[in-house]
């Protein structure tokens, strides 16, 4: 079989570069595309060619750090690349933290803060270089739940197997709470129900539960 032709879409990137920056370059000006002075500092646009928006970032992001290695700012607060063909859209999967979905424009954060509906807001972190910030974030955080799948024993979404440990009971008297119970959810290696009360058991879990637990308390393996 032949190679599959892949098609390479244009994506334009924009670099907003502070006046004093922008001359510290002249002498290395074959690096930068043609700019124009627009209010104080320099605009400059370069097409970059790539299969998808996620690709196109990775690959103006090489770029701006090969030819200009930082000396006009972190790329996160100069550089924006466009989303022509609106492959950033907001749904269940959307990740801020994807590639796909950084270096936004103003247009496409608009509309892709529009289309979440009160989810998503623009990020306003500073960041670093090495630790650059997101376009945007959400407004609340998604809390994932682990399923519950045996007594005391859930499933990450994920796979990972983790086993309740009350490391500190709860103690009462007369209605009021005079000890708050402590709880920790311990990663087992583990990948399987029955390899799990094997460890569970190995490790002495059970029987940190069972002195910290003032009830009648069953073993996990009885329980499986």
């Amino acid at each position: 079989m032949g190679k599959v032709l892949q098609i390479l879409q244009p994506y334009q990137a924009t670099l907003r570069i502070a006046y004093d920056d922008y001359f510290n370059l002249i002498y290395r000006a074959k690096l930068l595309p043609k700019a124009r002075l627009v209010g104080d500092c320099f605009i400059a646009r370069k097409v970059f060619r790539a299969a998808t928006r996620k690709a196109a970032v990775q690959k103006i992001v090489q770029w701006f750090w090969k030819n200009l290695k930082g000396e006009v700012g972190p790329a996160h607060k100069v550089l924006t690349v466009n989303d022509p063909y609106n492959e950033v859209c907001y749904g269940s999967g959307f990740s801020c933290n994807d590639p796909l979905n950084k270096y936004l424009d103003k247009e496409t954060i608009t509309r892709v803060i529009k289309l979440s509906d009160g989810k998503l807001m623009r990020e306003n972190r500073g960041g670093s270089a090495h630790h650059p910030p997101n376009s945007i974030k959400r407004i609340r955080r998604r809390r994932k739940y682990n399923k519950k799948i045996a007594p005391r024993i859930s499933m990450s979404s994920t796979g990972a197997l983790y086993y309740r440990v009350t490391l500190i009971p709860q103690i009462s008297g007369e209605g009021i709470i005079i000890q708050k119970r402590k709880i920790q959810n311990v990663r087992l290696d583990a990948r399987e129900i029955g390899a799990a009360a094997n460890e569970i058991a190995e490790r002495g879990l059970d029987a940190i539960n069972e002195a910290n637990t003032l009830r009648a308390f069953k073993p996990t393996s009885q329980m499986i």
